[in-house]
C-alpha cells in the first residue's frame, strides 16, 4: 500500500510542476516573469525569473513568500513548504507503484 502512496505523492507533485512550469514559460513568458519579479519587489528580476525557472519553489520561498509570513491566505510560505517538503520526501522515499526505477 505505500508504493501506491508513492505513486500518488508523485502524480501530483509533477501534474502542480508542470502547471507552474506551463505558467512561467508559456503563459508569461521570460519577459512576463521578469515584469512580475519586478512587481513583487524581487531583486534582480532578470537573473531572479531565470534561478526561478530552474529552482522554482525555493526561490518563491525566498524572494515572494518568506516575507509574507506563514499562511498562505495571506501569501505566505505555508504551501511552497509543503510542496518542497513533499517533493523532498518523494525523492527519499523512491520508486514505488508503476515508478520507471524500482
Amino acid at each position: 500500500m505505500a508504493s501506491y502512496g508513492a505513486l500518488l505523492l508523485r502524480l501530483i507533485l509533477g501534474v502542480v510542476y508542470i502547471m507552474h512550469a506551463y505558467l512561467a514559460l508559456v503563459v508569461f513568458g521570460p519577459s512576463g516573469m521578469i515584469a512580475y519579479q519586478a512587481k513583487n519587489g524581487v531583486p534582480f528580476p532578470e537573473l531572479a525569473t531565470w534561478c526561478l525557472i530552474l529552482a522554482h519553489v525555493l526561490g518563491a520561498i525566498v524572494f515572494v513568500h518568506l516575507k509574507k509570513g506563514f499562511w498562505a491566505h495571506e501569501g505566505g510560505y505555508e504551501y511552497v513548504l509543503v510542496l518542497l517538503v513533499a517533493t523532498v520526501a518523494a525523492a527519499m522515499i523512491g520508486g514505488g507503484a508503476l515508478s520507471l526505477k524500482r
